[in-house]
Order: structure tokens, then sequence, then C-alpha cells
């Protein structure tokens, strides 16, 4: 099981922190925008960015902290 120390913690946090911001900013978009391809678009990424959020997380879960 892999150590974090504080500064890795924190910077898992922000970048889970900015993936999620992300995915909200994008659905949004899905709310606003009336072509299908740019909606599938933009759905496509909202995924990819909660998955992201999802593995960064798992970093955190699965650590101790230093």
């Amino acid at each position: 099981m892999a150590k974090l120390t504080q500064k890795e913690l924190m910077l898992l946090q922000d970048n889970i922190s900015m993936c999620q911001d992300t995915a909200q900013f994008l659905q949004g978009c899905v709310n606003m925008v009336n072509d299908p391809q740019l909606k599938n678009l933009c759905q496509q990424m909202i995924q990819e960015h909660r998955q992201d959020a999802r593995i960064l997380s798992g970093h955190i879960t699965g650590s101790n902290i230093q």
C-alpha cells in the first residue's frame, strides 16, 4: 500500500475537485446546446471526468497518509 504525503493528498484532492467542477460545467453546456453531436460530446466528456475523479479518489482510499 503506497503512502501519500500531505502535499500529494492535497494535489489529488485539488484534481478531484477540478474534475467535478468541469463535469458540472459540461452538464450546464448539455442543458444549453441543441446540436445532438455537441450534446453527445459533452456527455462523453462528463463521463470521462467523473471516471477520472473516481480513479483519483481510489488513490486516496487505497493509501496511507504520511
